[in-house]
């Protein structure tokens, strides 16, 4: 929704999503607005001018004037940035969400468990069985076709960053910040979600654009595998430190699965996503983009050396770009998640 007019009359101007005109379009009364949200997307909050000379009552002057915009029916272009209201007027600091990437750290084989890139700033997955061998099990990377066969994962860290003070839990100390429900977003074309077992999470809605929304939580018995509700962030299996350094929330941890489209798509196939959306790496590109996956693994029974650089060359790596995004069900707080989908075409059978 947006408004049309803010002088004299006030217009309100409603615009249905086309999954919101399906819905109603479909004439058995179960068509219920039963919630809402506020978001400011239009406001630039930079035009805020503390030095205007009219004084105080002029610092606002350039936002009231700045037209609003009618409303979107695509809903990937509105509600951004959502409006949330808390009690406590004393509040400093708010929530966040930020990603484990496991930089600089040096914990061994632990550094798999997180397998973010450092040079290509994101998450590799693979898209061919076998292929996650590849790309080294040293550093790690998401194995997008059995995801519950590899300890790899995404994780996410909810709370407040602030450094010099000491650790403590955000449910316990501001209960009003804390967050138990997200949602997951991704375009379900490449990819859904999957728990730590592997298995994947269902969608609570797919819309026009095939962006599937699935809600997490860590309700006892409800997606407990993905949420958790933690101070530590800890586990026999993770060394490292969390990244969140002041009040910790939830944790999110979550793993890939690649769409069938991808895995049984090739580049040479015309109908595929990989010949519609996907780009060949060549030498020079993988060199500067990704250096620093599979650098420490060996390909094949032989033990030959595992040259990115020469299979790039040869056109058997393929890529495909996209993002997944985690939002706070009540703070509206979000992060995208970098992922890149790989196709290793000549090498399904010997890594």
């Amino acid at each position: 929704m947006a408004f049309l007019d803010n002088s004299g009359d006030i217009i309100l101007d409603a615009v249905l999503t086309d999954i919101g005109r399906k819905r109603m379009a479909q004439g058995d009364g179960s068509f219920r607005i039963t919630k809402f949200a506020l978001g400011d997307d239009e406001i630039n909050y930079n035009l805020w001018n503390s030095a205007h000379t009219g004084g105080n009552p002029y610092y606002d002057s350039e936002i009231l004037q700045t037209p609003i915009l009618e409303s979107f029916s695509n809903n990937e272009a509105s509600l951004n940035s959502k409006l949330v209201s808390y009690t406590n007027p004393n509040l400093l600091y708010l929530p966040e969400i930020i990603l484990n990437t496991n930089a600089n750290k040096n914990y061994g084989e632990q550094v798999g468990f997180f397998p973010y890139d450092p040079v290509k700033n994101a998450f590799v997955a693979t898209t061919t069985a076998g292929g996650v061998k590849a790309f080294g099990n040293t550093r790690g990377a998401l194995n997008g076709v059995n995801p519950g066969a590899k300890d790899s994962h995404i994780r996410l860290e909810f709370g407040l960053n602030v450094e010099g003070k000491a650790p403590g839990s955000l449910k316990t100390i501001f209960p009003e910040l804390h967050e138990s429900q997200f949602l997951i977003e991704c375009d379900t074309r490449f990819c859904i979600p999957a728990d730590l077992s592997g298995k994947s999470l269902n969608a609570s809605f797919i819309d026009e654009n095939m962006i599937g929304t699935f809600v997490v939580t860590s309700k006892a018995g409800i997606n407990k595998n993905v949420v958790s509700d933690v101070t530590q962030f800890g586990s026999y299996k993770d060394l490292d430190q969390p990244e969140m350094k002041w009040l910790r929330g939830s944790m999110i941890r979550f793993k890939v699965l690649a769409s069938s489209l991808l895995q049984a798509g090739l580049p040479a196939e015309t109908k595929s996503l990989w010949a519609k959306h996907g780009n060949a790496y060549s030498s020079n590109t993988w060199t500067t983009a990704a250096s620093s996956i599979g650098t420490k693994e060996t390909c094949g029974a032989s033990g030959q050396a595992n040259n990115l650089d020469t299979r790039a060359n040869n056109g058997s790596l393929f890529h495909i770009d996209t993002n997944i995004r985690v939002t706070g069900m009540n703070s509206g707080v979000q992060i995208d998640i970098p992922v890149v989908f790989v196709k290793d075409v000549n090498f399904v059978t010997t890594c």
